[in-house]
């Protein structure tokens, strides 16, 4: 399976930062000459196109922060995690997943083994490329939340991967007989064996 680490650079194309989008409303004051009171007639306060798979038909679909979300169905999710923890480095390989900072600050690491990251404040999101490891962790002092929304086609949703170093931890702390139990139930932690398998063929 293919995997990338994108650079920073190449990464603030997936970043939203929240304080930084302009309200959609905004861009029918200062393009249409609409009134504020009008548009709080009709819309909420405010709005804030975040992500779409690009400009879309409609009032409310200037182009967006982040252009993604074009792939088939989602699952939308909250995940809360205490300070300092969160999952262990994964990869989708089909489907897209989106982080959005709830509450708290969160670090979001990619690549395989976690060289590059960035930080969510309150309401950043960050959309995640198909391919590229990745993992998030609570830098708070308390629990906090972080919106995970996974986009793909159906039958492509069982495409996660993870790396060894964590099947190793779970042995350690739990025997090799769990590794073996989660490996049985579908669970794969095979981030970079491909390598291995190539050298050794």
């Amino acid at each position: 399976m293919n995997r990338f680490t994108p650079t920073q650079e190449e990464m603030k194309k997936q970043i939203a930062r929240f304080q930084e989008i302009v309200p959609v409303k905004k861009h029918h004051l200062e393009e249409k000459g609409i009134p504020p009171e009008v548009l709080e007639m009709i819309m909420a306060k405010t709005t804030r196109n975040i992500m779409s798979p690009g400009p879309l038909p409609g009032q409310l679909s200037p182009k967006p922060a982040v252009e993604g979300g074009a792939a088939g169905v989602f699952r939308l999710g909250i995940a809360t995690c205490p300070p300092d923890q969160g999952p262990g480095l994964h990869v989708h390989y089909h489907t897209e997943e989106t982080f959005m900072a709830l509450t708290g600050r969160w670090e979001i690491q990619w690549g395989d083994h976690g060289e590059e990251s960035i930080m969510l404040e309150h309401l950043d999101l960050i959309a995640m490329p198909k391919g590229v490891t990745r993992r998030f962790i609570n830098r708070s002092s308390e629990d906090a939340h972080l919106m995970v929304i996974i986009q793909g086609q159906r039958e492509e949703f069982d495409d996660v991967d993870r790396v060894p170093e964590t099947a190793a931890k779970i042995a350690e702390k739990y025997g090799q007989g769990m590794v073996e139990k989660l490996q049985s139930m579908g669970w794969k932690f095979t981030i970079g064996q491909e390598s291995k398998a190539a050298v050794s063929a």
